[in-house]
C-alpha cells in the first residue's frame, strides 16, 4: 500500500503545482504586471473601430495597460464603454485626452491616453472613473472623405481643366503642322550650344608596319624597355595633323587606332621583333631592364608648305642599367605628298615613317653592345 500512496501523493502535489503556475500565469495575464491596477472607463461616443479585448493601452507612447472589457451603453446604443486595467502609478486626470491609434498604417488598433492636469486628479473609490474619448475615424472613413475632397476639387475646377486638355490639343496639332520647322530650330540650337555632330566621323587610318632590312639577331642578349614617347600636346592625339605655312597645327578627319605616341612605340616594338631582336618590351613587362630606349617626338604631321610632305621626327637616348646615357640621336625623315587628302596623306606618312624606322634599327645596332 505504501508504495500506491507515495504515488497518489506525488501526482497531486503536481497537479497542484500545475494548476498554480496556470493561475499565476492567467493572473498576470490579466492584470499585465505584479504592480497594483486601476479599472478605468473610456467612453466612446460614437465608434471604436478594431478596438479588441486584451489591446494594449498606453500613456503618453508608454505602455501602462490593456483593454479588459468592452460594453454598450443600452442608453446610448452608438457608445462603446471600453474597460481598462491600468497602473496605478499612470499619470491620468480628469484632462486627460483617450483616442483611438493604429501600429502602422493596417496594425493593431490600441487606445492612447495623452496630457492631463495635475490639479485634476480622477476621483478613485466610487467606481470606476470615466473619460470620453475624441471621436475614433476609420481608415475607411478617411478614404472616403479624401475621395470626396478629390471629387470636389475636380467638379469646382472642370472647366480649366477642359480649357487646359483644349489647350494642349491644339499646341500638339501646331506642332504637327510645323515639325519641320521645330526640327530646323532644334537644331540650330543645338548647334549653336556647342552639341550634336558638327563634323562626318573621321575616317580611320593605321600606320603601316612596313618590311625592313636591319637584321639585330646578332646582338647579345639583354632586355630593352621601350619607354612611353614624349611629345607636346598637341600631338598626343589620334587625329592626322596638319601644319599649314603660318606654322599652325590642325587636325583633320583622319584618325589613327591608337593616339601617335602608343602607335609609335607600338610599331617601333614590332619593328625589333621582325628584326630578329627578342627581347624588347614595353615599360611594364620589364621592371630590371638592361638598356631603356626613350623616344620624344618632336614632329609627326603632314606639313603644307612649300610643298605637301609628311614630316616625322624623333629624338631618341639609349640609357644603361644605371640610368645614364649612352647614345643619343635626332631620326628626322620626309616623303612627298600629292596633296593633304587622306588618302595621299596617310601614304606619304606610312613612307617617312618607313624611313624612320629603318633608321632607328641602323642606330640601335651601333648603339647596344656587341657580343
Amino acid at each position: 500500500m505504501e508504495p500506491r500512496v507515495r504515488y497518489i501523493v506525488v501526482g497531486l502535489f503536481a497537479l497542484l503545482t500545475g494548476l498554480a503556475g496556470l493561475g499565476f500565469t492567467l493572473w498576470i495575464q490579466n492584470k499585465g504586471s505584479l504592480r497594483g491596477r486601476d479599472e478605468l472607463i473610456v467612453r466612446f461616443e460614437t465608434a471604436a473601430p478594431g478596438l479588441r479585448t486584451g489591446a494594449p493601452v498606453t500613456f503618453n507612447g508608454v505602455r501602462v495597460g490593456e483593454v479588459t472589457r468592452l460594453d454598450f451603453d443600452r442608453s446610448h446604443l452608438s457608445a462603446v464603454d471600453a474597460h481598462l486595467a491600468v497602473d496605478r502609478d499612470a499619470p491620468i486626470t480628469r484632462a486627460t485626452q483617450a483616442t483611438l491609434e493604429a501600429q502602422g498604417l493596417l496594425g493593431a488598433v490600441y487606445v492612447s491616453l495623452a496630457g492631463g492636469d495635475a490639479s485634476k486628479p480622477l476621483e478613485r473609490g466610487q467606481g470606476a472613473p470615466v473619460i470620453v474619448a475624441r471621436a475614433a475615424t476609420s481608415l475607411s472613413q478617411q478614404a472616403r472623405e479624401t475621395l470626396d475632397a478629390v471629387k470636389t476639387l475636380v467638379d469646382d475646377n472642370a472647366a480649366p481643366l477642359h480649357d487646359i486638355v483644349l489647350n494642349a490639343q491644339s499646341f500638339a496639332a501646331a506642332l504637327g503642322r510645323n515639325s519641320d520647322r521645330v526640327d530646323s530650330i532644334l537644331q540650330g540650337l543645338d548647334r549653336s550650344l556647342g552639341g550634336g555632330d558638327k563634323e562626318a566621323k573621321p575616317a580611320l587610318y593605321d600606320l603601316a608596319q612596313p618590311a625592313l632590312k636591319t637584321d639585330l639577331s646578332q646582338l647579345p642578349e639583354a632586355a630593352l624597355v621601350v619607354a612611353d614617347p614624349t611629345t607636346v600636346a598637341s600631338l598626343d592625339t589620334q587625329r592626322l595633323i596638319v601644319k599649314n605655312p603660318q606654322g599652325e597645327l590642325s587636325p583633320q578627319a583622319v584618325q589613327w587606332p591608337d593616339t601617335i605616341p602608343k602607335l609609335i612605340q607600338k610599331r617601333v616594338l614590332q619593328s625589333f621583333d621582325k628584326a630578329g631582336y627578342r627581347f624588347a618590351t614595353g615599360p611594364n613587362d620589364t621592371p630590371t631592364p638592361d638598356y631603356q630606349l626613350l623616344i620624344d617626338i618632336g614632329a609627326f604631321q603632314i606639313t603644307d608648305a612649300p610643298q605637301p610632305h609628311a614630316q616625322i621626327a624623333l629624338a631618341v637616348r639609349l640609357l644603361g642599367a644605371d640610368g645614364k646615357v649612352l647614345d643619343r640621336t635626332v631620326i628626322e625623315e620626309r616623303a612627298p605628298a600629292a596633296s593633304t587628302d587622306p588618302e595621299q596623306a596617310v601614304a606619304a606618312m606610312n613612307e617617312a615613317f618607313a624611313k624612320v624606322l629603318e633608321a632607328l634599327l641602323v642606330w640601335c645596332r651601333s648603339a647596344l653592345p656587341a657580343k
